[in-house]
């Protein structure tokens, strides 16, 4: 929501919300370049702080990246970066202003659309933007990978001499929603000795059943589409669960 991301903005990166694009983006580029991807510019869609972005960066990439947030984004700017460029844009209205790409990439931020129909919307404003034979990566949460969240109990995740962050975690079986509430405690050092200030924000992620996505993939014009694990191996469907799924279309 908008204004969560306002709270969450100065503390995201220490509260761990960006590691696993930290983490996922290399992986990811390594998976690709040995099954011969070739390609410098990238369009990073919800890049919130900049994670994968300036990791692209200080590999020679050109990046231009895209999040609705205006103090995500303060936070993601850096002076010494000439070769990312931040946009602020709801990734369901995309246009073609932007240029062309050749990878668009997507990590931690498809979860947090409302429904199949704003998958839709943002399939269909990705692939004007690629090249043909390049490619569209995002990552999903299933609906089992949500399930699991009903059983982590409430914890301090931040505990710091000036900021303590409580998370809790609710799921809502009917309607596959995960609600994660941060209760966040910080000090500034102007502040007075023993002053704290209380804000809170709070992330509603929504799973989607893999099948659903990959049809609306291939609807979109992504005839190509590729599901995997974590390890980024092939997902078979009906032999094994998987909590988090990786998806790769191609445009043709």
């Amino acid at each position: 929501m908008p204004g969560d991301y306002d709270v969450l903005a100065p503390v995201y990166s220490r509260l761990g919300l960006a590691d696993f694009a930290l983490a996922t983006t290399p992986r990811i580029l390594n998976h690709i370049q040995r099954a011969d991807w070739l390609g410098r510019r990238v369009l990073d869609l919800g890049c919130g702080t900049g994670a994968s972005a300036h990791w692209l960066a200080s590999y020679g990439y050109i990046i231009t990246g895209i999040d609705r947030e205006a103090k995500m984004l303060v936070a993601a700017r850096r002076p010494d970066t000439s070769s990312v460029h931040f946009q602020q844009q709801d990734i369901r209205k995309l246009d073609n202003s932007h240029g062309v790409y050749d990878l668009a990439l997507a990590l931690n931020v498809m979860n947090e659309l409302e429904s199949l129909n704003d998958l839709k919307a943002v399939f269909d404003g990705v692939r004007p933007l690629l090249e043909a034979g390049k490619l569209f990566i995002f990552d999903m949460h299933t609906i089992q990978g949500l399930t699991v969240s009903a059983d982590i109990k409430d914890s301090i995740v931040v505990n710091a001499a000036d900021l303590t962050v409580l998370l809790q975690n609710q799921y809502d079986y009917e309607r596959q929603l995960s609600s994660r509430r941060y209760l966040i405690f910080s000090h500034e050092e102007a502040a007075e000795a023993g002053t704290w200030t209380r804000s809170d924000a709070t992330l509603v992620l929504r799973a989607f059943p893999i099948q659903a996505v990959a049809a609306l993939l291939q609807r979109s014009g992504f005839n190509n589409v590729s599901v995997l694990n974590l390890d980024l191996t092939p997902f078979e469907p009906g032999t094994a669960s998987i909590t988090r799924a990786i998806f790769v279309a191609k445009k043709e």
